[in-house]
């Protein structure tokens, strides 16, 4: 069951105020991948709006450390912090979420025999395959590997996130949001 709670006026300035930051030049100079991102004008020129929306969406996870804003993963991509985009999530999935991407050390070729390697992490531990023929085969075997990552995620927290949360995370694509990581013209090893 979603235990949804009331922040007082505190948090609500700190929640606040910590997302108005990462919309501004200085963080975002930092953090390259928020570049971009701006907040919608209801919440920019009205916090009170922002406050209504954070008291019907605010929930804890028994186990979880903190609860996040998480504008991605409604649309992945999306860079505006809008009340119809964002969702309250635990930090765990908004850090999951900044890892769906491969990156260059989750897939690497070894020089001698030219075989793909593929490693994900997962909480403390990695999962990994290797010998695999082709850069785009070892992208699949990533993508699989965090799909499942993603649907174990979701179903462990099913009972104790609304279900707008899970849904979102259910239909979430791996293989979709890592196309553009795909090479054209790959020949078989």
């Amino acid at each position: 069951m979603t235990k949804y709670r009331k922040l007082n006026k505190k948090e609500k300035q700190s929640r606040y105020f910590n997302m108005k930051a990462r919309c501004g030049k200085e963080y975002q100079d930092r953090n390259p991948r928020y570049r971009g991102t701006f907040m919608c004008k209801l919440w920019e020129e009205n916090k009170e709006e922002y406050y209504k929306w954070l008291d019907k969406n605010f929930y804890e996870v028994s186990g979880e450390n903190q609860m996040d804003i998480d504008k991605d993963i409604l649309q992945y991509g999306n860079k505006q912090y809008h009340p119809d985009l964002c969702l309250i999530v635990p930090h765990s999935i908004n850090v999951f979420y900044e890892t769906i991407e491969v990156g260059e050390s989750n897939i690497t070729q070894n020089s001698f025999n030219k075989k793909y390697s593929v490693k994900v992490k997962n909480g403390a531990s990695w999962i990994r395959s290797k010998d695999i023929d082709t850069y785009n085969h070892a992208l699949d075997i990533y993508c699989d590997i965090k799909q499942g990552i993603l649907v174990s995620k979701a179903k462990s927290l099913k009972d104790y996130i609304p279900e707008k949360v899970y849904a979102a995370l259910m239909n979430t694509d791996i293989r979709t949001i890592n196309c553009k990581h795909y090479r054209d013209a790959e020949s078989e090893v």
